[in-house]
């Protein structure tokens, strides 16, 4: 309003930037502090209204008028409207007496449907959307004349516009800001706000005048309601008449005057003017307060510091992910995750990127934003763990980059691949326990997902991850786990698989002296490590034939590349179950058994070719026993110590 308002009262009146008094020297611009005292603004004088017929005495006096004329059927006096509660009995008992009325039986009478709207109406004064909206789905199947049908259209749009839920408009609702009810008087008013709620504030920029003018006949509470996002709206569009005279009527409600709204907007309009201790003293009023504004005081603290190089960027992450667990569950929070994941990339945190975006996938799965939160932070997962198993990553910040990023991840389609990753990196490494622990892990989500359809996953996929966690367990000498991970057939049933099942076995069995397992485990493709696991275990058992068999069928696959211990074995065993063909070949066809000095004494003893010449007599007989328990002394010992049989 301008200073040469009739109206307005004779004392000095605040300036929001770029309000002009009436002079014909432009006024200087200066934001309204909120130390600042407002005038009260006189409201227009209402609107003559037409003659309509006599309300429905069934409802409260206040209830029972202004439904006839459209262009007042929102409108209300402060100075009529009765406390709520009174208001609520009174619908109560009109309901009440409708519903006791024969017709109610057949549905919902008119005398039904004018109390419930009624009931909304109430509401609507008292600004609770929810409730209202709640009460007018009452009506879904009732048979309305059309004069309540319009009744119900209006409040289905004005409750609709402050439903903190957002649930949109309905069809009804919408048609009212069509073409068809462009004489409505109060259409802008609605327009603007419905621009409002989409932040489209170009579009309600020009509506802003007629909206100030227009909103003084509507209900206090309603007033209330959406004088915050009206004042927000003329200070984005820099419509700094209309924001001062928003302001002011802020300083008619009580529940406004000392509110985070007011505060977070009078520094809104401080900072527009380039007053930053203002705005900060605003901000941090605001700041205090645990509600919508109270958060957004906050963020824009940051939001300043920042553009202002007032605060660097630690700083401001810092306070923008204590934010993040602050306020959640609304476009405002989610924009705090998008800024903050920003500011991690900006600071070179890749980690705590990939976290942030997990948080937004985790917060906001449904939203746009998280397709493009998941495409980053694949990207960077690629890059790290990449790192991490080339040893490019040090193994400390890898192993602390994924225990962050994993609880996050793992169900997202291709992260066991990185987890995998991880898993060998480090058992390359012999962290055997770790590499274990990730490869269960990894294993148990895959099957997880699988079962809730999340993921298609084979049985050949988790099988392979059972196996090398078992083996891993095998490799850091847990045998009794790694007995357990393998306890349960495989799934998938394939032969290579079940092979290294098998071989895994025999090893582990062995490991814990259960020889007799041992020989009961079999696999459809024997290799040379299941074959000496086989041998050894009959050669403890003393069965001398057995064994030999195993280590003559190894001998003969690997030939001279028999590991010698195994030629020792294979030794031993065709000397004591009396192969000495055997025997005498190892001495020629072997050659490191023959590069031992024992061996002489070992070859001479198990086969002198003067002895098969020498009558057999007492003397020669126990010669030829001396000669064999000296030679398996000799064998026996370079068994147990090789370094010392070849000095």
């Amino acid at each position: 309003m301008s200073e040469t308002d009739p109206h307005a009262p004779q004392q000095a009146e605040e300036v929001m930037p770029g309000d002009h008094a009436a002079s014909s020297e432009p006024a200087q611009t200066a934001p309204l502090a909120p130390e600042q005292t407002a005038p009260q603004m006189v409201p227009p004088q209402a609107e003559p209204r037409l003659a309509r017929p006599a309300p429905d005495p069934s409802l409260a006096p206040s209830e029972g008028e202004d439904w006839q004329i459209p262009a007042q059927m929102l409108y209300s006096s402060d100075a009529t409207e009765r406390s709520f509660l009174t208001e609520r009995r009174g619908i109560q008992n009109a309901l009440a007496r409708a519903l006791d009325k024969p017709a109610a039986q057949w549905g919902i009478s008119a005398e039904i449907a004018d109390a419930l709207l009624a009931q909304a109406r109430l509401h609507y004064r008292h600004a609770q959307g929810p409730e209202g909206l709640s009460v007018l789905e009452g009506l879904d199947r009732a048979n309305l004349s059309g004069g309540q049908e319009l009744r119900r259209a209006v409040m289905e749009l004005a409750l609709g516009l402050i439903d903190p839920r957002d649930t949109g408009l309905t069809q009804r609702a919408q048609a009212m800001l069509g073409p068809a009810y462009a004489s409505w008087p109060d259409q802008p008013v609605f327009i603007a706000l419905l621009a409002i709620r989409k932040k489209d504030y170009d579009q309600a920029a020009d509506l802003l005048p007629t909206v100030q003018e227009r909103m003084q006949h509507l209900p206090k509470g309603y007033r209330e309601a959406i004088l915050p996002g009206l004042l927000e709206a003329a200070i984005a569009s820099e419509d700094w008449h209309s924001a001062r005279d928003f302001a002011l009527d802020f300083r008619k409600h009580a529940g406004l005057r000392d509110s985070s709204a007011f505060h977070y907007l009078l520094g809104r309009a401080a900072e527009a003017g380039q007053d930053l201790l203002a705005a900060f003293d605003s901000y941090a009023l605001a700041g205090k307060k645990h509600d919508l504004y109270g958060h957004r005081a906050r963020t824009a603290v940051v939001a300043m510091g920042l553009r202002h190089d007032l605060m660097d960027i630690p700083e401001a992450r810092e306070l923008l992910e204590r934010e993040s667990n602050i306020w959640r569950g609304d476009d405002y929070a989610l924009a705090v995750l998008t800024d903050l994941a920003a500011l991690d990339r900006a600071d070179g945190d890749r980690v705590a990127a990939v976290h942030t975006y997990g948080s937004i996938l985790d917060r906001f799965p449904e939203q746009q934003e998280a397709g493009l939160a998941r495409q980053k932070a694949r990207a960077l997962i690629s890059e790290l763990y990449a790192e991490g198993a080339s040893g490019e990553l040090p193994l400390s910040d890898f192993l602390r980059a994924h225990r962050k990023i994993a609880p996050d991840f793992r169900f997202e389609p291709g992260f066991d691949v990185q987890g995998e990753k991880f898993a060998d990196r480090f058992l390359s490494i012999g962290s055997t326990l770790v590499a274990a622990q990730e490869y269960e892990a990894v294993h148990d989500h895959l099957a997880v997902a699988r079962d809730l359809g999340l993921a298609e996953v084979t049985d050949v996929r988790l099988d392979e991850l059972r196996l090398k966690q078992a083996r891993s367990l095998e490799m850091g000498g847990r045998y009794d786990d790694a007995l357990s991970a393998l306890r349960e057939p495989l799934a998938s049933g394939e032969t290579e698989l079940e092979d290294q099942r098998g071989v895994l076995l025999a090893k582990l069995y062995a490991s814990t002296g259960q020889g007799a397992a041992v020989l009961e485990t079999a696999v459809a493709r024997p290799d040379m490590e299941f074959l000496r696991l086989k041998a050894k275990a009959y050669f403890d058992r003393e069965d001398w034939p057995a064994s030999q068999g195993i280590y003559q069928q190894m001998w003969d696959e690997a030939g001279q590349e028999l590991p010698f211990e195994d030629a020792i074995n294979l030794l031993l065993a065709s000397y004591r179950g009396g192969d000495w063909a055997t025997t005498l070949a190892l001495s020629q066809d072997f050659p490191e058994l023959t590069s031992i000095p024992q061996w002489s004494t070992i070859a001479q003893g198990l086969l002198d070719p003067g002895a098969a010449l020498w009558p057999l007599r007492e003397d020669t007989a126990r010669m030829r026993m001396n000669s064999a328990a000296s030679t398996l002394e000799t064998v026996e010992q370079a068994v147990q110590d090789p370094a010392k049989a070849t000095n």
